[in-house]
């Protein structure tokens, strides 16, 4: 019984936050291309290329919720726009 449990919950851990995270970390790459083998984490093309995919993925987000295209695009504006600093890192 315990090891149907941990079975369940590792595959709510796994699709929920890794394969996620695995996905977004690849988008950014394809986003910030070649130079991805020489820039930093604070390079100017990083951080446009996480805005892009933070922005991506605020809209997939309020468009699973029912949201329409729209919708979904001001709803990822104004969430950004309440949260100025997300890029200081």
């Amino acid at each position: 019984m315990e090891i149907l449990f941990l079975i369940v919950i590792g595959g709510f851990v796994l699709f929920k936050f890794i394969i996620p995270a695995v996905q977004q970390t690849k988008e950014q790459m394809d986003d910030i291309g070649d130079a991805s083998k020489y820039v930093k984490s604070d390079d100017p093309i990083v951080r446009d290329a996480v805005a892009r995919n933070r922005f991506k993925h605020l809209v997939e987000k309020y468009k699973k919720k029912g949201k329409s295209e729209r919708e979904a695009i001001h709803l990822a504006e104004q969430e950004l726009a309440n949260n100025p600093k997300y890029l200081d890192y």
